[in-house]
């Protein structure tokens, strides 16, 4: 069974539009989430591109949950049931302003960017939707509890810099080291090894040309990135100790979309 294709009424698009009108303040008034509300007010068959760390420890009961919470959500008035004209019983659900225009804006974002942090303490995601000069950006810790805030496009790097240097140890510039991938796979992991957390971005905006990433590797005292580039069917790796200024201009570097610079 599979989702049937969206189709977007007035409605949303206005819910969407005034979401993205909030300020930064007026914004993390926006309701929280769980992972099976996630899945109940979009489709329990449609993919989902965000991490539902409590559903997948419970992929068996899925449609369970995501049945019970759509109740819980009927309840507090959070979603309702809706009587088309011509119709006696209702023919669809629809949800409060606020959360229809959350809902819209995750589907229809130009460009999304994600950040994954994984540590100790668990793992940390960040998922930026991006319209024109606004972002979406909805946070997701180890429990699925989704939360949501709107600013400007142009903090995007630095909330980015926050998930994956959020104790600020990047305070200085090293030498990049350039490696062959023969090289990398002996000499990588050793200059990586003292990390104690690594966070992986990706941007994407649909093609492949898109497509940009970065990994950084966060340790007690330092903030290292390595990144990627393929020239004629070789791949090269570069790691390089970062400052703040540094890591900011590289994390900007994939919330770009770079066929839109060639």
């Amino acid at each position: 069974m599979t989702a049937q294709p969206i189709e977007w009424t007035t409605r949303d698009v206005e819910s969407a539009r005034k979401v993205l009108a909030l300020s930064f303040e007026e914004s993390e008034d926006l309701p929280t989430l769980t992972d099976e509300e996630i899945v109940a007010l979009d489709g329990i068959e449609r993919d989902q591109f965000v991490a539902l760390p409590f559903l997948e420890k419970h992929e068996e009961q899925k449609y369970l949950a995501a049945t019970v919470a759509l109740r819980s959500l009927m309840s507090k008035g959070i979603a309702f049931p809706v009587v088309e004209e011509g119709y006696n019983e209702p023919t669809r659900l629809n949800a409060t302003e606020p959360v229809t225009g959350i809902m819209t804006l995750r589907r229809t974002a130009s460009r999304i960017v994600t950040g994954q942090r994984t540590s100790q303490a668990g793992r940390h995601w960040l998922f930026a939707y991006i319209h024109d000069e606004i972002v979406l950006e909805e946070e997701v810790n180890d429990g699925g509890i989704h939360g949501f805030v709107v600013y400007p496009a142009s903090r995007l790097a630095e909330r980015l810099a926050v998930l994956g240097d959020p104790e600020q140890v990047a305070t200085s510039d090293g030498e990049p080291v350039v490696l062959a991938r023969e090289e990398f796979e002996k000499s990588g992991a050793p200059m990586l090894e003292q990390s104690r957390a690594v966070t992986v971005y990706t941007g994407a905006s649909g093609g492949a040309d898109t497509f940009t990433n970065l990994t950084v590797y966060t340790g007690a005292d330092s903030v290292k990135t390595l990144s990627a580039v393929e020239r004629d069917g070789a791949v090269d790796f570069t790691i390089a100790e970062v400052s703040g200024a540094s890591l900011r201009a590289a994390l900007q570097s994939v919330v770009d979309d770079p066929s839109e610079s060639t």
